[in-house]
């Protein structure tokens, strides 16, 4: 698996949202540690999942929808030293009857695309898949990418 051109084109993702390093995410040298791309890349799927919700809080945790992270795949593309401020954009590329498949571009102050985080998120109960309501269909298909002209693999 690799990731796919498009999703280092910030202009294609819906939702943005602004995230600070912090430092005890760098190393000695000064450079941003894989853990701290992976701590920024989900506390960007949370604030993507409270604007699906159109929530300010975490409460929606308890409604019908049992949303769940069950993949994600990171590609490291360049290294950020630390201190740096980070635009995640976030999108859903495909959506279906149980889950949906999520993308985060991180870009740097430069606008650089320096990571991109590919997620599955399922609905489940008890341990197995289940189908999302109509209403979260709906509210994940609002954050739909721009994916005009392109050729989207997998």
């Amino acid at each position: 698996m690799r990731h796919q051109s498009f999703q280092c084109d910030l202009h294609r993702y819906p939702f943005t949202t602004q995230l600070s390093t912090r430092y005890g995410d760098c190393d000695v040298m000064g450079h941003i540690n894989n853990v701290a791309y992976a701590r920024l890349f989900e506390e960007s799927r949370i604030r993507f999942g409270l604007a699906v919700h159109e929530s300010d809080n975490l409460s929606h945790f308890g409604q019908r929808d049992r949303l769940m992270l069950v993949a994600t795949h990171i590609f490291y593309l360049a290294e950020m030293n630390y201190p740096c401020d980070v635009t995640v954009g976030v999108g859903v590329m495909r959506i279906g009857s149980s889950s949906y498949t999520l993308s985060c571009g991180m870009f740097n102050e430069q606008g650089e695309c320096v990571a991109v985080n590919q997620s599955t998120i399922a609905n489940g109960e008890n341990g197995k898949s289940a189908p999302m309501s109509e209403e979260l269909r709906g509210a994940a298909a609002r954050f739909l990418m721009n994916l005009e002209d392109v050729e989207v693999r997998g």
